[in-house]
């Protein structure tokens, strides 16, 4: 029997389009947490999955930075507040029906959605 292989689904921003209808989720998928659920629950809007991504990723950065010694608990109070206004920001720009890349993460974001 032969094996079937199948391409894994590579996501660009182009098509990566605004949804009204599913405005509040994309809005509660910039919460890290409700972001990694969405990202795997939501199979039809890409937008929400971007943005569940996005804030998935971001998230687990902090994470991982803050667990360094020293540096990370330096920077951590600093990392926090920054992610806050992310968040914020992320959610204000999505409730007007705009996408809010958030640089370089926005790349792992894409990869992510194509490994889920």
């Amino acid at each position: 029997m032969a094996e079937e292989k199948t391409a894994k689904k590579v996501f660009t921003l182009e098509e990566i389009k605004y949804n009204e209808a599913n405005k509040v989720m994309a809005i509660v998928a910039c919460i890290p947490i409700v972001g990694l659920i969405l990202l795997f629950v939501e199979k039809d809007d890409n937008f929400v999955r971007y943005m569940g991504a996005q804030y998935t990723v971001l998230g687990a950065l902090q994470m991982v930075i803050s667990f360094i010694p020293v540096i990370g608990w330096a920077i951590s109070s600093l990392l926090a507040l920054a992610v806050f206004v992310l968040i914020v920001v992320g959610m204000l720009k999505v409730s007007k029906g705009e996408r809010f890349d958030i640089p370089m993460i926005s790349e792992w974001a894409l990869k992510l959605m194509a490994a889920v």
